[in-house]
């Protein structure tokens, strides 16, 4: 009997004990866990950071081989995949094991979108409502807004919007009543959808300023808002447009591809575009003249990551 209190604090050492070991063997659990954790996010940050630095060299490259062509006269007659015509079509390129498409086009053969007149821009905005179903009011308040955007007055168009309109709609601008400084601009325009946005993008640009649309390499949409053309008919013109001149391949001296100003955009191919994740983008927009000093000149260059939806164009990021 006298022996049991020693017993029972034994055992109330031990327990504590017990429990002290268990508390000790979770905190350092959790700790590996945690350095676990940590080492996993620095590794997947170091092999990012190695992946945009592969990237971008691989771009460079894709960029100068672009460049090369462009200020390169093909011969008499060349294999057709040897001359890089700025049409749009997309070019595949490997570069040091890194897949890249490539996509040039002629900056001059999209719409300005500071010169479009409204009848233009309405009958664009219809052709990029496409899928998502033809929408008379969006078209009409949108073009508008777009004239109400650029024009320097305050004064609205009939559908259009100026900055009571943005501010009835909670937006904490109003109209820019100046020409839009980039197409990036124009998501800001009272209206303006995401989906619709990038539809229209590819078509639009602010750098064109000779005043006309180079036909030649324009898109099927351009081609239909400029001739009053059905898409279909525009679409059937740029594939007799961009087939082979001569039946064995070949195609005659291109000497004027259009420019002097290339939008060049070169992205990330393969898995990881295809596996939905997005993929690396760089796009130029380069000044190119055979003969002036220098001979090639980027005006602005930008990186972003391509949408994830098949097809679509992706957002940009300005970096540099």
């Amino acid at each position: 009997m006298i022996r049991r209190p020693k017993l029972v604090s034994r055992l109330v050492q031990r327990g504590i004990a017990l429990v002290l070991v268990l508390w000790v063997i979770a905190l350092l659990t959790v700790m590996a866990l945690g350095l676990t954790t940590t080492q996993r996010t620095e590794n997947a940050l170091t092999r990012n950071q190695i992946d945009a630095a592969r990237f971008r060299a691989a771009a460079d490259a894709a960029l100068a081989l672009t460049a090369l062509n462009l200020l390169t006269t093909p011969l008499e007659t060349v294999p057709v995949e040897e001359v890089w015509v700025p049409n749009g079509v997309p070019r595949s390129l490997v570069l040091d094991g890194v897949e890249l498409t490539v996509t040039l086009g002629n900056e001059g053969s999209r719409l300005d979108l500071n010169r479009a007149t409204r009848e233009q821009l309405a009958a664009l905005i219809e052709l990029a409502q496409g899928e998502a179903g033809y929408d008379e009011a969006q078209r009409d308040a949108l073009a508008d807004a777009i004239l109400d955007w650029r024009d320097e007055d305050d004064l609205t168009q009939l559908n259009g919007a100026e900055d009571g309109d943005y501010e009835a709609a909670g937006l904490p601008y109003g109209a820019a009543d100046g020409p839009f400084r980039s197409v990036e601009e124009l998501r800001e325009v009272l209206g303006m959808t995401r989906e619709l946005y990038r539809r229209l993008a590819p078509d639009l640009t602010v750098d064109n300023d000779t005043g006309r649309v180079e036909q030649r390499f324009a898109s099927a949409p351009v081609l239909a808002v400029l001739q009053g053309i059905s898409l279909e008919d525009a679409q059937q013109m740029v594939v007799e447009r961009d087939q082979p001149l001569l039946p064995d391949g070949q195609q005659a001296r291109t000497v004027n591809r259009g420019g002097p100003l290339y939008r060049v955009r070169v992205a990330e191919a393969g898995a990881a575009v295809g596996a939905g994740r997005g993929g690396r983008q760089m796009e130029v927009l380069a000044l190119v003249q055979q003969g002036e000093q220098p001979p090639f000149e980027v005006l602005w260059r930008r990186y972003g990551l391509l949408a994830r939806t098949a097809g679509a164009v992706g957002e940009v990021i300005a970096d540099e």
